[in-house]
C-alpha cells in the first residue's frame, strides 16, 4: 500500500469509510435518506458519546496521540479533531450497514 506520511491514517480512514459508504448508498440511497432521522441520531450520538469519554480518557493517559502525527487541532486539550472525523464516519458507515442489511427492503448491496 502507498505510504502518505504522517497522516496516512486520515486516508485510510477516508478512503476504506467511503468505499464501503459507496457501496451502501449506490444501490439503497432513496431508502437511506428515507432514513437519515436514524443516521443523524446516530452520529450524533457517537459524537456526543465521544465528546464524554475521549477527555477523560485523554486526562487519564489512557492512550497517547503523537503531536507530530495529527493535524494540530485540539478539542478539550486532549484530542485531535481527527477523532470527531473519525467517529462520525465510522458511525455513519456502521449505522448506513445495519439499516441496509437489518432493515431495508433489499437487505443486500
Amino acid at each position: 500500500m502507498p505510504e502518505f506520511g504522517h497522516y496516512s491514517h486520515l486516508f485510510y480512514l477516508v478512503a476504506f469509510n467511503f468505499v464501503m459508504l459507496a457501496c451502501l448508498w449506490a444501490r439503497n440511497w432513496r431508502w437511506l435518506l428515507t432514513q437519515r432521522r436514524t443516521l443523524i441520531i446516530v452520529v450524533a450520538a457517537a459524537v456526543l458519546w465521544m465528546f464524554v469519554t475521549d477527555p477523560i480518557g485523554g486526562a487519564w493517559h489512557a492512550w497517547f496521540f503523537d503531536p507530530a502525527k495529527v493535524l494540530g487541532f485540539w478539542l478539550f486539550g486532549v484530542m485531535p479533531v481527527e477523532d470527531l472525523l473519525g467517529i462520525s464516519l465510522v458511525g455513519l458507515t456502521a449505522a448506513s450497514a445495519v439499516l441496509v442489511f437489518g432493515y431495508s427492503p433489499r437487505r443486500f448491496i
